[in-house]
């Protein structure tokens, strides 16, 4: 994206003390757009846009933010599956305050590249809301997003969180992928992910925090979700989760506190996108022709070897041939030596038996 995004420097988060949670509380049930230095600039709602992989736990997630926001016992909003296998299929919106709405977007188990496109296209609000979202790529996902123009709005204003598990152990691929994941999240938003960490007791904390803090991401949270079956509340995350909220609306005022305009920003995040996916179906356009060529030249090679197989075993045969038949002439040439000196012998016997007759 262009214009003054990428040069406004959010605030330093944890820099400074933070209010008792009861403020914080007030804080973000009072929060409006309009409330911002320049007003709401056209922003009247603030996403939560909630992304990740499969069964990291993201509606687990939202789960927990709203059963701490709403100080409830537990309760299974989101439907989150007990298993780790990932059940939303939808992009579901869960309403937290008036102007604050959490939104799962469905997870995949592996980002190839459609699937980041999808990605991209629900975190860019490009895809309606409570909807259910069907895999697609190429000229289908951008069909998809024309389509989908009069049912989303500009008004908006997106905050990406990424949701990940501690549990989870990346091999170098997918930490190159997640490092291409958050940086294009920041191209096309022009807001750094939020990254909240899940399953925090697995005993590899430290080094997910230190993972992502390689990967370039400023904000980091932790904590354990509330889920069937833990659903004993606990004052650690509830502060964790209002803090997080907390820092999330403060972030959203800051950068609305400069100049934007909410038409241009989805217009670009759309040009975006379609970018992306023309370049991708490009490079697998590209792949699949050197994937051809490999395949011709694989069967071409196999052709030549094949060949040459044929004509050593030809050569094989020609030459056994050849010393079958040099050997025939050499036992027919030794016969016949045998046979001439039987005959020599026999004329020089005569020629002797006639001499004594004389």
């Amino acid at each position: 994206m262009s214009g003054n995004l990428r040069k406004v420097r959010p605030p330093v988060l944890n820099s400074k003390p933070q209010p008792p949670m009861t403020d914080h509380r007030q804080f973000i049930r009072n929060f409006s757009f309009h409330n911002c230095k320049l007003g709401n600039q056209g922003f009247q709602r603030l996403l939560l846009q909630v992304f990740g992989y499969l069964g990291h736990g993201k509606s687990s997630f939202i789960n927990t933010c709203k059963i701490v926001w709403d100080n409830s016992a537990y309760n299974n909003y989101t439907k989150a599956s007990t298993s780790h296998g990932g059940a939303t299929t939808d992009r579901r919106t869960y309403q937290l305050t008036e102007n604050i709405i959490l939104v799962d977007n469905r997870g995949c188990a592996a980002m190839k590249s459609h699937e980041k496109g999808e990605i991209f296209a629900q975190l860019a609000n490009l895809m309606p809301l409570n909807m259910k979202v069907d895999w697609c790529q190429g000229f289908k996902l951008a069909d998809r997003i024309v389509e989908a123009e009069p049912l989303v709005q500009p008004s908006d204003f997106i905050s990406p969180i990424f949701v990940y598990s501690v549990g989870h152990s990346p091999n170098p691929e997918e930490k190159q992928e997640l490092k291409e994941i958050l940086k294009t999240c920041r191209e096309m938003t022009g807001v750094e992910a939020i990254i909240v960490l899940t399953h925090k007791s697995t005993g590899k904390l430290e080094k997910a925090e230190a993972m992502f803090r390689d990967l370039g991401a400023t904000h980091v949270f932790s904590l354990e979700n509330y889920t069937p079956k833990n659903q004993s509340t606990s004052t650690e995350v509830d502060n964790s989760v209002l803090k997080f909220l907390y820092e999330v609306v403060q972030d959203s005022i800051f950068r609305v506190g400069h100049s934007r305009d909410p038409q241009k920003e989805m217009t670009e995040r759309k040009i975006f996108v379609l970018n992306y996916i023309h370049n991708k179906e490009l490079e697998a356009h590209i792949q699949k022709l050197e994937g051809q060529k490999a395949a011709e030249n694989a069967q071409m090679e196999r052709a030549i070897k094949v060949k040459k197989e044929e004509a050593e075993r030809q050569k094989q045969k020609d030459q056994k041939e050849h010393e079958e038949k040099i050997r025939q002439l050499e036992e027919e040439f030794q016969r016949q030596r045998l046979r001439d000196q039987y005959e020599y012998e026999q004329r020089l016997k005569d020629i002797q038996q006639r001499g004594k007759r004389k």
